[in-house]
């Protein structure tokens, strides 16, 4: 059977298409939450839930008192104009302190393919306004600086690590050959007016575009964890916690990925109270295939047995994992054919059993990486799907 549409009907159903289409072009303004490609959300130390993501050359945030539920209207960061990375795990970031203070960091991209600067500015009045930003890396240098990672302590002491091809472009300059980049760290505290941070190589030969895992351990030390090149394009995951006694860092997978190019694929860490290194990621290689859990309790030397996680027929990736002092949550991502879905498993004794995987939450529309942030004990799953909404959840 053959349906005709008369003039009318069909006049109707294409101005319903044009409404909607002008509908969401609408939404699509200049500050829009649904067309970031990235948020990145966090509790500040009074309960309040911070979101923030980058559209054309500019910072937006909002606030919510009601964990999520509702948010502020959006405001932008009173900043001059200027690229920002916002993109898979490349993304701005946000963190406070105990005394209103509100601190952003990103990369901005530079003129030349494949660099950019570190970027950082600090809020002292709770968002109200920022210091002028500054550039992090002090190398002066056209190369690439990015994938920064960025902790704040009560007292407003600024942590920022990130991967730097300062190296890697100077023996390019000399004619020699170069692979991958290097793990830097900077500290200083604006709060108490230093804002001189003194950049420090902590390794070399890190894979160029991964997301960088940190967290404090129990004695008030960094612990880093990021993707190394080990041999030849070999791409495992090393760490190293910034203590005085960890001179060269552990290697903590072996899984064995040859892969000569940037997987965007990067690690999970959260260390207990008891000091236990618990770290999740994801591998494609010939020894290990998937997203792996394992802890460590003496900082990475040794680990427990890998557990696998996740679907490997269902593409599971971009694994995230949280401690709260009560569970270990991990999330991650997995992938139909047709809609991208997140997952959940939960461990309440200490990584050592897991609860069964459960589906939080599906996306038509795209997805984002999947973060788990907690104020109070509690932990909240943030999930960002473009052009869709962003997603906050109560585990």
């Amino acid at each position: 059977m053959i349906l005709l549409l008369s003039s009318t009907t069909y006049a109707q159903t294409h101005d319903h298409k044009m409404m909607m289409a002008e509908s969401k072009a609408n939404r699509c303004n200049s500050s829009n939450i649904i067309c970031a490609k990235t948020v990145t959300s966090a509790f500040a130390p009074n309960g309040d839930l911070w979101r923030v993501w980058a559209l054309n050359q500019g910072l937006y945030y909002q606030i919510s008192t009601d964990n999520g539920i509702s948010f502020s209207d959006v405001v932008k960061v009173a900043i001059v104009a200027e690229k920002i990375s916002a993109r898979n795990e490349n993304r701005p970031k946000i963190a406070f302190d105990n005394f209103g203070g509100v601190y952003l960091s990103w990369a901005m991209p530079r003129e030349k393919k494949y660099t950019a600067d570190v970027r950082f500015s600090y809020s002292a009045d709770y968002g109200k306004t920022f210091s002028k930003p500054i550039t992090i890396n002090d190398d002066n240098l056209l190369a690439g600086h990015s994938f920064n990672e960025m902790l704040v302590k009560a007292n407003g002491e600024v942590n920022l690590v990130w991967l730097d091809s300062r190296h890697s472009y100077l023996k390019r300059m000399k004619g020699e050959k170069s692979n991958g980049s290097s793990l830097y760290f900077a500290k200083a505290t604006p709060r108490d007016n230093d804002w001189i941070f003194t950049n420090q190589e902590l390794a070399q030969s890190t894979c160029v575009c991964c997301r960088i895992a940190i967290d404090f351990n129990k004695t008030g030390h960094l612990a880093i964890m990021w993707r190394h090149i080990y041999g030849d394009n070999i791409r495992d995951f090393a760490m190293i916690t910034l203590d005085n006694q960890q001179t060269e860092p552990y290697r903590i997978s072996y899984d064995h990925w040859y892969i000569n190019g940037c997987p965007h694929q990067g690690a999970g860490l959260s260390v207990d109270n008891n000091n236990r290194y618990h770290m999740v990621w994801f591998n494609q290689g010939d020894k290990g295939k998937g997203i792996f859990y394992a802890y460590s309790d003496n900082q990475g030397k040794t680990l427990s047995k890998p557990l696998p996680i996740g679907k490997l027929s269902a593409q599971a990736a971009h694994p995230f994992l949280l401690h709260n002092g009560k569970a270990l949550d991990i999330v991650w991502t997995e992938f139909d054919g047709l809609t991208h879905q997140l997952w959940h498993q939960r461990s309440i004794d200490n990584g050592e059993t897991f609860s069964k995987a459960t589906l939080l939450a599906e996306s038509k529309s795209g997805s984002d990486r999947p973060f788990i942030i907690k104020s109070e004990g509690q932990s909240y799953v943030s999930w960002h799907r473009p052009k869709q909404d962003h997603w906050i959840h109560k585990l």
